[in-house]
């Protein structure tokens, strides 16, 4: 049931829309078999439709659980076959019970290739036909379907949903089928690039990492860890995007964690983090601000907050509240002169001005009991959830 839902996730719109005519099908099938059932007291009809029904829920589940499109549709198109079939055979082959036999085969060209639908539609008209051949010939059926003027429409139907088929199958399927092979070769060179980006900015953090190591100023550390983790604030959202396939947006708590988690090593004792997050998405060059920011805040707080603390903690909150996204970053540490921070001309305060600038942020400091940054953001800069 799990591995359902997850899938039902995921769908495709064309997906959505197919599975919500099934649902409606379904449910048609359910309530005129329990019409038949119970009002008209056919029970031939009844279990017809219950057995299609039946057939109907175990090919679509089977889809969203396997993804097999070949034997789903079969499965659906065959006993389609054999359903309007019965039907026109039960009805005494009225002109009315043709309508479904004769526009079934437009679904298999919509989901089979041009080859596997001539198949499937050769083998079904000629069922259809064989059908009312023995209706007329050895039933002795008097219906109106078997007149001249009825069978030249039949023809003429038929001969048509062939041509429709050849007609869609060698010109809008085809040229779907290109565009498709060309967008998928696109977003494997852009993945391919998203990941060449981040291997190469990790060989430079990396390269600073151990630079820092085997340097004995304490100044010189300090700015090999602020260079190394703002080049790790950039690689991270290549790194993210090239996981999540979706190059669009980025999802903000899940770069929360990777930072954070990568900035956490070079404590030397271990720091709480408390999440308060709503599940927001941003663009690349947003993101790239916002990684810019948290990243300077992180690294300040790691390097100069918890001298004095015994727990250190670190809470960072993203809330879309009304007409602002309100971010908020607290630390528990020994706090900062407001003044001196105000007037810090560092590379990092810097850093921080510029991105908030660039956002159209509104930053406000407090550093009672820690330090406290809130930056005021448009909601308009988050995009869509995917």
């Amino acid at each position: 049931m799990n591995k359902l839902l997850a899938s039902l996730r995921y769908l495709t719109p064309k997906e959505q829309l197919s599975y919500l005519l099934a649902a409606i099908v379904i449910s048609y099938q359910l309530i005129v078999g329990l019409y038949d059932l119970f009002y008209r007291y056919e029970v031939t009809f009844a279990l017809l439709h219950f057995i299609f029904m039946t057939a109907l829920i175990y090919f679509t589940l089977h889809y969203i659980k396997q993804r097999e499109i070949h034997y789903s549709a079969y499965g659906v198109l065959g006993t389609s076959s054999l359903y309007f079939i019965t039907l026109l055979y039960l009805n005494d082959f009225t002109p009315s019970s043709y309508f479904f036999p004769i526009l079934l085969p437009i679904g298999s060209y919509l989901i089979l290739s041009f080859k596997e639908s001539t198949g499937f539609i050769l083998l079904h008209y000629a069922a259809v036909t064989l059908v009312s051949l023995y209706g007329y010939l050895v039933l002795g059926v008097d219906s109106a379907a078997f007149a001249f003027i009825p069978l030249k429409i039949y023809l003429f139907i038929v001969i048509f949903i062939i041509l429709f088929g050849m007609v869609y199958h060698l010109t809008i399927s085809e040229n779907y089928q290109m565009l498709f092979d060309a967008n998928q070769k696109k977003a494997l060179a852009l993945s391919e690039i998203h990941h060449r980006i981040k291997n190469n900015l990790h060989v430079v953090s990396s390269m600073l990492s151990i630079n820092k190591f085997g340097a004995d100023q304490q100044a010189l550390n300090s700015v090999m860890l602020g260079s190394s983790t703002r080049i790790e604030a950039i690689s991270l959202i290549h790194k993210l995007l090239y996981r999540q396939k979706d190059f669009a947006s980025i999802d903000f708590e899940s770069y929360v964690d990777e930072l954070s988690s990568y900035i956490f090593h070079y404590s030397d004792q271990p720091i709480s983090l408390e999440k308060e997050i709503d599940p927001l998405q941003f663009s690349i060059k947003t993101m790239q601000h916002l990684g810019i920011i948290l990243a300077e805040l992180l690294t300040n707080s790691v390097k100069y907050a918890f001298s004095q603390t015994t727990a250190p903690k670190i809470t960072i909150s993203l809330k879309e509240e009304g007409d602002l996204l309100r971010f908020v970053y607290r630390d528990n540490g020994r706090g900062y002169d407001i003044k001196k921070l105000n007037h810090k001309n560092g590379l990092g305060s810097a850093f921080i001005k510029a991105s908030t600038e660039y956002l159209n942020g509104e930053m406000h400091i407090e550093c009672s009991n820690g330090l406290r940054y809130e930056i005021r953001l448009d909601p308009l800069l988050k995009t869509q959830r995917f």
